[in-house]
């Protein structure tokens, strides 16, 4: 039980941070007693589990970090192409900003990419993908690193974009996803298999997604 509280405590001071990390919040200057207010605990209970504000940012990083993780490995986990997983991955953290708006505000107020730099699992995963695309004949392209950079760039962008609502956030997913995998030198109709591949196997499994919204169209 004692464990229990102990946990519960800790999720709802990350959900906290959660919510004070939002676009519009001057979240620059936060400190902990923004904090334990916001919370309604002590300055004293806070300090049971984090030093700082710093750590507590760290630790709601690296917890949805590994949170994505662990939903692309049950999703993609038996998928065997590489393009496929590629698009897999970049279809997955635009649509979660766009039914998770909270985690989508999140990440575009922090160095998320640091997060999932440190989940060196999915790096490799990425990277191996990627790898295993170019080397298939599914894309072209001469620097590994550019290739992941243009990838991390763009869902970074797509996130605040799909944070002010578009007039039509799936389609924008799908042109994004394509102008980008384009520009790694897949071909269209190529793409147009992966893709389809990519969101058949999210469908499939959206009822494993504690972020998926019903309310939103698919």
């Amino acid at each position: 039980m004692a464990a229990e509280r102990r946990d519960r405590m800790r999720v709802r001071l990350l959900e906290t941070v959660l919510e004070l990390y939002q676009p519009g919040r001057d979240s620059a200057a936060l400190v902990i007693d923004d904090v334990i207010r916001a919370a309604g605990v002590s300055r004293g209970t806070f300090y049971k589990y984090f030093t700082s504000i710093e750590q507590a940012v760290d630790a709601l990083g690296e917890s949805l970090a590994g949170g994505m993780v662990a939903d692309f490995r049950a999703l993609f986990a038996a998928e065997p192409d590489p393009a496929v997983l590629a698009i897999g991955g970049s279809a997955m953290t635009m649509l979660r900003a766009w039914h998770d708006p909270r985690w989508g505000g999140f990440t575009c107020r922090v160095d998320y990419v640091d997060y999932f730099a440190r989940a060196s699992a999915l790096d490799t995963l990425v990277r191996d993908a990627l790898c295993a695309a170019r080397d298939s004949g599914q894309m072209r392209f001469g620097s590994l690193d550019v290739a992941v950079d243009l990838i991390v760039g763009m869902t970074v962008e797509a996130r605040r974009r799909l944070l002010r609502a578009p007039e039509a956030p799936r389609a924008y997913i799908d042109e994004m996803l394509a102008c980008t995998f384009a520009g790694l030198g897949m071909n269209p109709a190529v793409f147009a298999l992966a893709r389809n591949a990519a969101f058949a196997r999210i469908s499939e499994g959206v009822d494993s997604l504690c972020w998926w919204s019903t309310d939103i169209a698919a």
